[in-house]
């Protein structure tokens, strides 16, 4: 009965638009989105993209908004696409109605070594009812979320024979995304953090050698990568302590440094020549802030038809006209 269940989603899976598939994870009902390209082969191994979307976020916006369409991407390069939906709820907070996060390892906590990740002054945010002792600064979920992540990935991988992975997040899914290069580098083989740093005091490193970019934006306040503190109140690691500090843990043994237009201007770092001939990236958007590679403006507060059991506004299109395919000339030369 199984096998015939799974021959049936794959089967079911192969029109050109995303299945939600929900399954019971820790007594609750979670869900994924998946895409499968028109004309991909099924019968033989193709990569996967997993994307993770941002505070507030959902799975459908990631894909259609945040991104600009990286479903498009999946299309060109042949890759099967996963949209994991991180634990909402509705809120009574005015400015935030609908809430969505990951537990990305530190924004569940108060404190890191560093102190408390935020300023006495900061803005605090709604709180979900199973966090406990979780202190004013928390704002994110306290769930297992890199088990979930785990666990879609097994589901995946029984269903379809996969060869790549890539794992990719906007701000609080770019701290998830490196939270999940931390725990099981041996699960990817590459991980892009975009506008995510992870709070200060808590940027991780893995254990184990593993690609890596960390994506900012010069003018960012809401995650900045340089300034530390956020207009909020709350404090981020620099992006070159991480780039700094994963180089340094994988013995890189070049570090290249180059400023280049492509649409924007970037200051990037590349180490090289490290354990396992791992690259790892530092790219910074010199004219951009809180934005995904090659949009000009803030999205994915919204749902598709693809979540209609979300309460959320409709998304509508929106055209990304470089910067997934910057993302994916890096991804492929790997």
């Amino acid at each position: 009965m199984k096998k015939f269940l799974l021959l049936f989603l794959s089967l079911n899976l192969t029109s050109n638009s995303m299945e939600e598939i929900f399954f019971d994870y820790e007594g609750m009902s979670r869900s994924y989105l998946i895409y499968i390209p028109e004309k991909i082969n099924l019968d033989v191994s193709n990569n996967l993209i997993v994307g993770l979307h941002g505070y507030t976020g959902t799975a459908s916006g990631f894909e259609k908004e945040t991104t600009g369409g990286l479903n498009n991407i999946a299309e060109k390069f042949g890759f099967i696409a996963v949209y994991p939906q991180g634990l909402y709820f509705n809120s009574n907070q005015n400015d935030f109605p609908f809430v969505s996060s990951w537990n990305d390892l530190v924004g569940s906590k108060n404190s890191t070594k560093s102190g408390e990740i935020c300023a006495v002054d900061a803005d605090i945010y709604p709180k979900y009812e199973n966090c406990k002792n979780n202190g004013r600064c928390s704002w994110t979920s306290c769930n297992d979320d890199v088990g979930f992540i785990k666990t879609i990935l097994k589901r995946v991988n029984n269903t379809f024979n996969l060869n790549d992975v890539f794992l990719m997040g906007m701000s609080n899914g770019g701290m998830m995304a490196q939270a999940m290069a931390c725990k099981h580098p041996e699960l990817f083989k590459a991980v892009i953090n975009i506008v995510g740093m992870q709070h200060k005091g808590g940027s991780c490193i893995p254990k184990l050698p593993v690609n890596f970019i960390i994506y900012g934006g010069n003018n960012d306040r809401i995650v900045p990568p340089i300034s530390i503190k956020s207009d909020d109140g709350y404090f981020y690691e620099p992006i070159d302590n991480t780039f700094s500090n994963w180089a340094a843990k994988f013995n890189c043994s070049n570090i290249k440094e180059e400023e280049y237009i492509y649409f924007d201007k970037f200051f990037q770092k590349t180490a090289s020549k490290c354990d396992e001939n791992i690259k790892i990236y530092s790219i910074l958007n010199m004219n951009r802030g809180h934005l995904w590679p090659g949009m000009i403006s803030s999205g994915g507060y919204c749902r598709t038809e693809s979540q209609t059991d979300i309460y959320y506004p409709g998304c509508v299109d929106r055209e990304n006209p470089w910067g997934n395919d910057f993302l994916f000339k890096i991804l492929m030369d790997l």
